[in-house]
């Protein structure tokens, strides 16, 4: 099977990512089919029933999948923040945060006025596996304010906010979209993000629709 990589980013796309006919293929299963994607500066939703390949189709625009056919183009930095909180046992938050913004080569100072801004100023220095799901959550979701990267790529990022988690995370998404940064957020029943975006992209067993 063959395989293309990521190449520089085309003349269209300034900052954000995109995929050209990509298909993706996990498990001799397909989970993306021919997709076409280009999202740039503002927030883009992308919707769809459970297993229509809503986190596949993030970990693509991240690079985190091969692709079976297909290019992926990137401009600029990305994170991405998976349905599951990507945090590493035995690390306290600020641990955690800071070992990513130097794995990226970023800057460390940003890290505790982030976690407290998140709630988690309190606990930012107890082992991750003792914080409540919710706390691990607005752990992980502290890095889109500590790490100032151009992409953002977050799926399912409501899973176990309270209401107060909630409002932050409107607000930060909304404050990285008024800065120009790209953000792109999977989530199929959540609108409280509906009159922030500027595009919507519709998945249905593997096809993606661009609105």
């Amino acid at each position: 099977m063959h395989m293309r990589t990521t190449r520089p980013i085309m003349r269209t796309v300034q900052s954000g990512a995109s995929l050209h006919d990509a298909t993706v293929v996990l498990d001799d299963r397909v989970i993306l089919r021919a997709v076409n994607v280009v999202v740039g500066p503002g927030l883009t939703l992308v919707r769809g029933p459970n297993g229509s390949g809503k986190t596949t189709l993030l970990r693509a625009l991240a690079g985190l999948v091969p692709l079976a056919r297909g290019d992926r183009r990137l401009a600029g930095d990305v994170l991405y923040i998976g349905h599951r909180p990507m945090l590493l046992r035995g690390l306290s938050a600020r641990e955690n945060l800071e070992f990513f913004a130097r794995f990226r080569g970023g800057d460390t100072r940003a890290i505790d006025g982030a976690l407290r801004a998140w709630g988690v100023g309190e606990d930012m220095d107890r082992p991750v596996e003792r914080l409540s799901a919710g706390e691990r959550r607005r752990a992980s979701l502290a890095r889109v304010e500590a790490e100032r990267v151009q992409v953002l790529l977050l799926d399912e990022p409501f899973a176990d906010l309270d209401e107060a988690g909630a409002v932050r995370l409107r607000q930060t998404i909304a404050r990285a979209r008024d800065d120009g940064r790209s953000v792109v957020v999977a989530t199929h029943a959540h609108p409280e993000l509906d009159d922030l975006a500027k595009a919507w992209i519709a998945l249905d067993d593997g096809d993606a629709t661009a609105a």
